[in-house]
């Protein structure tokens, strides 16, 4: 029984752990969106800025290879 776990006091409904969780869930992605959006800033500016090759703008910047190449494909995209 739930009482069993709780010890008898249930402070949460199931729906307000659910929209906890969702909450929490949501926050996290926003952090993550974030942190990819200033590593995509980042990796721009070296493109743009060095001549540096795709894996030290990687090592610098601490991504892939593959998301640097990703945003020089984009950069080249809006160059046409």
């Amino acid at each position: 029984m739930i009482s069993d776990v709780t010890g008898g006091i249930i402070d949460m409904s199931v729906i307000e752990v659910l929209k906890k969780q969702e909450r929490q869930q949501g926050l996290q992605q926003g952090l993550q969106q974030g942190a990819e959006q200033k590593s995509y800033e980042f990796v721009k500016n070296l493109i743009q800025d060095t001549k540096f090759d795709d894996a030290k703008i990687a090592s610098l910047a601490v991504v892939s290879v593959p998301f640097v190449r990703k945003v020089r494909a984009d950069l080249a995209k809006k160059k046409k």
